[in-house]
């Protein structure tokens, strides 16, 4: 990820994690996600399916582990999703 996405997204509002990214979604509050590369893709599905009409960009991280400890939290993140 670019020096330049790091710096806009701790301005940001996000939430972090599958089931708070998928309500988010549902509420149409997410301008682009973060996803680790690592997470098994039939956890993503759902997500997938969503934003697949929707011109979403989408950015991956190396792990779930290095996501987690990016935004802050002690334990893994598959999914990050900035809000509007």
């Amino acid at each position: 990820m670019s020096n330049e996405k790091v710096a806009r997204f701790n301005k940001q509002h996000h939430v972090i994690g599958l089931k708070q990214t998928l309500k988010a979604l549902n509420r149409d509050q997410v301008t682009s996600l973060i996803i680790a590369e690592d997470v098994e893709i039939y956890l993503m599905t759902r997500v997938l399916s969503q934003i697949n009409h929707k011109h979403m960009p989408v950015s991956f991280f190396k792990s779930q582990k290095a996501l987690g400890e990016y935004v802050g939290i002690n334990v893994s993140a598959t999914i990050v999703a900035l809000l509007k």
